[in-house]
């Protein structure tokens, strides 16, 4: 063969593939992958893809106690809490180290270790008001919900040295040539690409875990007691200057600890508002990262536990989209969104329990189809779900669950499609594994945090004299569908 006619053919095929690929891409081949959960620092591989911790920030702290009165500082502060808000910072009150922190078996080294915190105390505007805010956190020592009460102060990305002469007398008698070529030899630089964090107060609760710790201080073991703050990544504005949000997901988890050490040394920072001599006192808190979310859908207490499915479920993807027509060469394909949700006709079937694992059956649920193109099918289905036994009374239960059976097909007389039939399930040998996590509220009640990674199959027929006249194929792929609570409180 000429080697010309056969590079010839290899790039046209190879051309052909790369557009296939391509025209498949995101949606195509997204969908049909299973999403994996999120990874949180805890030393074990959440997502089970043989990573530990992957692509999430493990660094933590231990806080001493510093209570430095400063000249007040204006700032306007922003999370996911409050709207740009301008407090006065009045305090120093804690320097945070990066520490090695073991426990229960596991070492935790800081990535980052020139990377301190100094906590200036806020001193909020008159007249404000907070609204406590009910979130779940999970993080090594535990996953519950908490109460967020009030805003109490905010870590300031720092710099630090130990150093024992008065840093700020000895700046103020040199010129400014030498002070500036001092500041770059002894004075250390300001830690660049992190985050603030606006520190709240929440309800204290007690814990007991005991950890060692290490840091420039001290190498010893601590007992955790009693949690004390939550921090949210902020975003801060000072003298016009703008320090974005970072990394929007890391939380820190604050818990005060004993021996409250007494340490005594003296230390030079440097932070966004100046350099400073500093003589922490002694040790008072460990904050660990922590994953945090807000309650989204919540059922009332049944004896301990909560319903998984009921009559105000609502499922909508979240993981990729349903291919209703395969893209190709010859055509753009067809997507959609879908929503699974009931109907004034649904009738949703509970039996076994909770402590033997249940099965929910429902009928004439509705899962409503957004195509990319524009229209909506809905489709009327039935389904089979099945869930793994649970503990009662738990404040936690997480626990797998299964879309055992889902079957639906479009009505007649659609102008579009002859035929346009969902089967999903194991029981359809399409497996479409769940999980749910049940967390208790302080008012009794239970968020549900649900969803279903579901293999379907759609098979269509086109409608003579409709854009997909002459059309048909069965399409398989993988959706995430997650619970977004139709008509419970948001």
């Amino acid at each position: 063969m000429d080697k010309r006619i056969f590079r010839f053919d290899f790039v046209i095929s190879f051309t052909l593939l790369v557009v296939s690929l391509f025209m498949l891409g995101g949606v195509g081949l997204v969908s049909a992958q299973s999403i994996p959960k999120l990874e949180i620092c805890n030393g074990k591989d959440d997502n089970g893809d043989g990573v530990v911790d992957e692509n999430v920030t493990c660094d933590h702290y231990l806080s001493y106690l510093l209570d430095k009165s400063i000249q007040p500082l204006k700032v306007t502060l922003r999370d996911q809490f409050i709207g740009p808000t301008d407090f006065t910072l009045n305090l120093i009150e804690r320097l945070l180290n990066p520490v090695r922190k073991l426990h229960a078996g596991l070492a935790f080294n800081p990535k980052r270790p020139d990377l301190h915190y100094l906590a200036y105390r806020l001193q909020p505007p008159t007249p404000f008001v907070f609204a406590p805010q009910t979130v779940i956190i999970e993080n090594q020592f535990e996953n519950r919900s908490i109460l967020v009460t009030k805003p109490r102060s905010l870590l300031v990305p720092t710099g630090k040295r130990k150093i024992g002469i008065p840093i700020e007398n000895l700046l103020a008698k040199l010129s400014p040539v030498l002070a500036n070529k001092f500041i770059a030899t002894i004075v250390p630089p300001i830690p660049q690409d992190a985050n603030h964090y606006l520190c709240y107060d929440v309800e204290p609760y007690d814990i007991a875990e005991g950890v060692t710790l290490r840091d420039q201080f001290q190498d010893r073991s601590f007992q955790v007691i009693r949690a004390l703050y939550l921090c949210n990544p902020a975003e801060k504005t000072y003298n016009g200057k703008v320090s974005e949000i970072v990394d929007r997901e890391n939380h820190l988890m604050c818990y005060e600890v004993v021996p409250h050490n007494p340490i005594n040394q003296k230390v030079v920072t440097h932070d966004q508002f100046g350099i400073r001599s500093q003589t922490p006192v002694r040790t008072e808190e460990l904050c660990l990262p922590t994953k945090k979310t807000h309650p989204t859908c919540t059922r009332p207490n049944e004896d301990g536990t909560a319903a998984v499915f009921d009559h105000d479920s609502k499922y909508q993807n979240t993981g990729g989209q349903f291919i209703v027509i395969q893209p190709s060469l010859a055509t753009t394909g067809l997507s959609a969104d879908g929503t699974l949700m009931s109907t004034p006709e649904t009738v949703v079937t509970r039996t076994a329990t909770p402590a033997a694992g249940e099965m929910y059956t429902f009928e004439t649920e509705m899962l409503s189809l957004s195509l990319a193109g524009g229209g909506v099918k809905n489709i009327p289905v039935q389904g089979e779900i099945h869930t793994q036994p649970r503990t009662p009374g738990n404040p936690v239960q997480s626990l797998d669950t299964d879309m055992f059976r889902l079957q639906g097909q479009l009505p007649v007389g659609d102008p579009d499609f002859d035929l346009l039939r969902i089967t999903a399930g194991a029981g359809f040998g399409l497996p479409s594994p769940g999980h749910t996590t049940l967390t208790q509220l302080p008012d009794g009640n239970w968020n549900v945090d649900s969803f279903f990674d579901i293999t379907y199959r759609i098979d269509f027929v086109g409608r003579p004299g409709g854009p997909y006249a002459g059309m048909s194929d069965s399409v398989v792929g993988t959706v995430r569908m997650q619970d977004t609570c139709s008509n419970r409180q948001k």
